[in-house]
């Protein structure tokens, strides 16, 4: 900036109030001061500012698998609502390695950032001591798919248990019998919740639990693609619908139908989660527990937007969404004997 109001014969106390669009600054200075900082391809140094107690206009968001769709898709929203009020998104990926969620969120906090969208590693206690730095600085922070003890955080979360309880009894009501459920990691909650809905859904209406209702799988499509031949293999055991931890582990199931030649919905039924933009294109189009991805993201977004320009408490946001069964082609009912 010192250069900046060199060139333009003002003080830095001028070019600054002119380019932070603050008063005491005729129209015509403004104007003048603006055409030369676009003339010579100013950028203000954001951290400086924000040293000085100013906005960054930095968003920091964390999320704990950059590669599953999921979550891209919820960065594309976040960022292009962000992007439309004039910050910009910082992004760390943790990989699920809670040593490295604890730097990332250190790192975070070093760049001043306005405020903080995370979806982190499951604790075991559900609380995150680091979030401290922000709360004490007032930084709102909002919590995606994960519901925090603290209160002092807005959070966004889903009915998993529900989710996968209606998802089950979908296919029950198709008149599948021989059910099974591929879990996800051992380490995360909503595969636990999934599970539980699922195994609800069975008890209630009487059916068999058996080695097959439960099956450790994982979280991507190569989990699912392991999991779906060892568990299709066999004609006489194989079940007649599996619903699957996610829409990934779905898309792995599907090439094992494929290697194994079975059809998808004919020989086998498969439901699954999360409703990523993937799932509409498979052949055939996946049904799915649609978790509103688009819409909880921009609502995500837009809340820690104005909890950032009007000094809103982020607890105004502490929603609990409920997953939405979306019919499309992949179930039907369980072939005949």
């Amino acid at each position: 900036m010192k250069q900046l109001a060199e060139i333009c014969g003002y003080s830095r106390v001028t070019v600054s109030a002119a380019l932070n669009g603050k008063s005491g600054v005729s129209d015509r200075v403004r104007e003048e001061i603006l055409a030369k900082a676009k003339e010579h391809n100013y950028t203000p140094n954001k951290m400086a500012a924000a040293l000085k107690g100013e906005r960054s206009y930095l968003i920091g968001m964390l999320v704990r698998d950059i590669s599953n769709p999921f979550f891209s898709q919820m960065i594309k929203v976040i960022d292009e609502v962000v992007s439309s009020s004039g910050y910009s998104l910082l992004l760390l990926n943790t990989n699920e390695d809670p040593k490295r969620e604890d730097a990332a969120i250190k790192t975070l906090f070093s760049y001043n950032i306005d405020g903080l969208l995370l979806s982190p590693f499951i604790r075991e206690d559900n609380s995150y001591k680091l979030l401290d730095y922000f709360i004490q600085k007032e930084i709102p922070v909002i919590m995606l798919d994960r519901l925090p003890a603290d209160l002092k955080l807005g959070y966004i979360g889903f009915r998993n248990r529900q989710g996968a309880h209606d998802a089950t009894e979908h296919l029950y009501q198709k008149g599948h019998r021989k059910i099974s459920y591929l879990a996800g990691p051992d380490i995360s909650i909503a595969s636990k919740e999934r599970g539980e809905g699922f195994l609800r859904c069975l008890r209630e209406h009487g059916l068999e639990e058996t080695d097959q209702s439960l099956v450790a799988c994982g979280s991507s499509s190569e989990n699912g693609y392991a999991a779906g031949l060892e568990l299709l293999r066999d004609a006489q055991t194989r079940p007649t619908a599996i619903l699957c931890f996610n829409d990934l582990v779905a898309i792995g199931l599907y090439r094992a139908a494929l290697e194994l030649e079975l059809k998808i919905p004919q020989d086998i039924s498969i439901v699954g989660f999360d409703n990523i933009d993937l799932t509409e294109i498979l052949a055939p189009p996946l049904t799915t527990m649609s978790l509103e991805i688009n819409h909880v993201s921009e609502q995500a977004a837009r809340k820690l937007l104005s909890c950032i320009e009007n000094q809103e408490s982020p607890e105004s946001l502490q929603k609990v969404f409920y997953p939405k069964l979306v019919e499309r082609q992949s179930v039907a009912s369980p072939p005949q004997a």
